[in-house]
């Protein structure tokens, strides 16, 4: 096993059949989603030595489909940003063909920009979340990393759809996604939000406008429009991300499973030092963070609550009018994988949060929008449940990029 990159990889690719959409794709995913046996650690000391007793409601779908499921490469401490993430690497080294990576700050579409691949974060209640150690219940999701948006549609299309075993899955009935259902049903239209240019240095404006009109190249109306509010969704995000993640790491109290302290003297003792010990600094920041909001100061969660909402709302809104919108996914001055702290991490991940919020489909566009070295990524995202199109969307530019490379 490459220690570097994995933190277990099988000695053959798992496979349950050799038949189905996805037979003989070996697909790379991240410890905080359950495979019986396999380590799950979600790269966090709390959750040393365990093993999941099952599988994942994604993963027993990716095997019914012919799946091959190559290791678990290292990750985040409960996927908070992409601190030591190696999936990017091991997918350019060529360890696997597709990648899941949990989403909650725009994980799979920032791994997508350093690997160069095409990445999608799914409407939230699309993708069942049994069997995935969650830290932000409203917000997290499993996000797809593939070469082409067709690959990423036939993943989903594969995994998607009800479960009994998680209550936050949507109700409705879900749409048909698969790559012959998208195709030629891209919208036509794409709204930029005026506020990113305040984002944006001159030249970082420059790429990102001309990826824009690649975009109009291939058929789409690009137009300016206006987002109020947007830089509150940072805000919104990280207060209540905090209360969920503090309420969800209660159960770590080194009593039923994970790692224990071995120097406590007595029962008391063995709690309030298995806990302290379980998180790294910028995870018990987080959690000391989300403790103020719930027990201190609870009206700010409450408001948080209700802001979101409220930009839940303007952004339906404007998909009344314009079907998808468009943002670079990367900031220029920011990078995510050095980010340590609670504060750089929002700031790195400052545009790919508003999909997290409001639990829209967003897709990364890989290779237009480059500022000298940095990919910064075409991000589309679109309204709840719009999946299929957004994929379709970005299908329909992957197809104009490689018209264009063949001539």
């Amino acid at each position: 096993m490459d220690s570097d990159l994995f933190t277990h990889q099988p000695a053959s690719p798992l496979q349950e059949t050799p038949d189905g959409p996805l037979a003989g794709k070996e697909i790379l995913i991240q410890p905080d989603l359950s495979v019986q046996d396999w380590l799950t650690d979600s790269g966090c000391k709390a959750l040393t030595g365990f093993h999941a007793v099952m599988d994942a409601t994604t993963v027993t779908r990716l095997k019914a489909a012919g799946a091959c499921l190559a290791g678990n490469t290292r990750m985040a401490e409960l996927g908070l940003g992409i601190n030591d993430n190696t999936m990017a690497r091991a997918l350019c080294a060529g360890h696997g063909h597709l990648g899941l990576v949990t989403d909650l700050l725009g994980e799979a579409r920032m791994t997508a920009c350093l690997a160069g691949c095409y990445g999608f974060k799914p409407s939230y209640g699309l993708v069942s979340r049994a069997g995935l150690v969650g830290l932000v219940p409203s917000m997290e999701c499993t996000g797809f990393l593939a070469p082409t948006p067709e690959e990423i549609t036939t993943a989903l299309g594969v995994v998607a759809g009800p479960d009994e075993a998680d209550y936050s899955m949507s109700p409705d009935p879900i749409p048909t996604i698969t790559p012959t259902e998208i195709s030629g049903h891209a919208p036509n239209r794409i709204g930029v939000p005026r506020e990113i240019r305040q984002y944006l240095s001159t030249s970082a404006q420059n790429v990102f406008f001309a990826a824009l009109e690649q975009a109009a190249q291939a058929g789409f109306d690009v137009q300016e429009i206006d987002l109020p509010g947007f830089d509150l969704f940072a805000a919104a995000h990280q207060v209540i991300a905090s209360v969920e993640a503090s309420s969800s790491c209660g159960k770590y109290d080194g009593v039923r499973y994970g790692f224990r302290t071995e120097d406590a003297q007595n029962w008391n003792e063995m709690y309030l030092q298995s806990r302290s010990q379980s998180f790294g600094c910028r995870i018990k920041s987080f959690l000391f963070q989300g403790a103020y909001f719930q027990f201190e100061n609870y009206a700010a969660f409450e408001n948080a609550c209700a802001l979101r909402q409220k930009l839940v709302n303007q952004l339906n809104h404007r998909f009344e009018s314009i079907p998808l919108l468009a943002l670079p996914t990367r900031l220029p001055h920011a990078d995510p994988g050095r980010a340590d702290t609670v504060e750089e991490t929002y700031a790195a991940f400052g545009l790919t949060l508003p999909a997290n919020l409001a639990g829209l489909p967003a897709l990364c566009i890989p290779g237009m929008v480059c500022e000298g070295e940095t990919d910064l990524g075409l991000q589309l995202m679109g309204p709840l449940m719009t999946d299929a199109q957004v994929l379709a969307a970005g299908q329909k530019i992957y197809t104009r990029i490689q018209g264009d490379g063949n001539k």
